[in-house]
């Protein structure tokens, strides 16, 4: 089969590599279309440990069963389905508990020495797809697993911030954009979107910010204060993982806010804690996403409710280093490119 070769930093090839088979338990899905992640992006720039060359990487991915392992129903076979793949034990402390984002043994497709869907083939338990309805197109589906982060990201929007509470979101990449979809489906009433690229900033206009605030020309804490009588926000959703957009999502808080992470694109950031503290300011992480996160965000666009295709492109696989390269220089007003065998 064809499939994308992480061959070395900033370099991506097709190459001919040895189909999957689907084992006990497991499907073979043939792919239709692959998101390219922010993490994805990681490993071509080379600030990723776990995608490294000699990788196939991809997981934002649907498609058609093509085969079905022993003990797999077989009237999953031709079927067209969502995929999450996120593969926790379904055994472990955590997974008991529902969150299988910190399952103690879990694995994605596309990570650290297991193929990703970059591919014409991908292999993973049958227990990870879902049964995708023909009305859903290629684009949207290549969002669920996006928006399935951002359901678990604003999932942790505590109780105290209010009926119809106020927030900013930095970031108008895929995360910000599918976080912002969600947080003003949850009723909350985005304020501010942070986002440099005057496009993406667009796009995050037309889908219901009511500003978009640009870190290299403003003051963004004190426009966020503007913006709200200088009260601030009570939700400030980090969606990069820049330091300095860590402690603006803190700084732009009303006292007794959230300040919600999710980007990790750098692992350190330097608070002033004891300002925290006075103000009493939550730090919450969010990782990825648990399974019933991921079913929300598949009822949502499998609904109709979320319909993002406008705003993504699909190139073919044999283009995936023009994909990637256009990712890393300027998307432009793209939420998501994806790569189709």
């Amino acid at each position: 089969m064809r499939a994308l070769y992480l061959a070395a930093t900033r370099k991506v090839e097709l190459r001919g590599m040895d189909q999957p088979q689907a084992g006990a338990g497991e499907v073979l899905v043939k792919v239709a279309a692959t998101g390219i992640c922010g993490s994805d992006m990681h490993g071509f720039v080379g600030r990723s440990p776990r995608r490294q060359p000699g990788l196939v990487m991809g997981h934002e991915t649907h498609g058609h069963v093509a085969a079905c392992g022993a003990g797999v129903d077989p009237a999953l076979k031709g079927q067209r389905v969502a995929v999450n793949p996120l593969v926790a034990c379904g055994q472990c402390e955590m997974c008991r508990a529902g969150r299988q984002n910190v399952c103690l043994d879990w694995y994605l497709i596309g990570m650290d020495k297991v193929p990703g869907a970059f591919a014409e083939y991908v292999k993973l338990p049958s227990r990870q797809v879902l049964p995708l309805p023909a009305s859903v197109g290629d684009g949207d589906a290549v969002m669920i697993e996006p928006l399935a982060n951002a359901v678990h990201l604003v999932g942790h929007a505590p109780v105290h911030a209010g009926l119809f509470p106020t927030a900013a979101i930095w970031g108008g990449g895929t995360l910000g954009i599918a976080t912002l979809v969600i947080a003003r489906l949850r009723g909350i009433r985005v304020v501010a979107v942070i986002e440099p690229n005057p496009k993406r900033a667009a796009v995050a206009k037309e889908l219901g910010a009511e500003t978009t605030l640009d870190p290299k020309t403003q003051d963004v804490v004190a426009e966020i204060k503007k913006l709200t009588g200088g009260r601030g926000v009570d939700l400030g959703f980090e969606a990069v993982g820049f330091p300095i957009c860590r402690q603006q999502s803190a700084a732009a808080l009303v006292r007794g806010g959230t300040a919600l992470l999710l980007g990790i694109d750098h692992p350190e950031t330097q608070f002033d804690f004891t300002d925290l503290v006075r103000r009493e300011i939550r730090l919450q992480c969010s990782y990825a996403y648990t399974n019933r996160d991921f079913l929300e965000a598949f009822n949502l666009v499998a609904g109709g409710q979320i319909k993002l295709e406008r705003w993504i492109d699909i190139l073919p696989l044999e283009e995936g280093q023009a994909g990637f390269d256009r990712l890393a220089n300027d998307p432009g007003d793209r939420v998501k490119i994806a790569l189709k065998p």
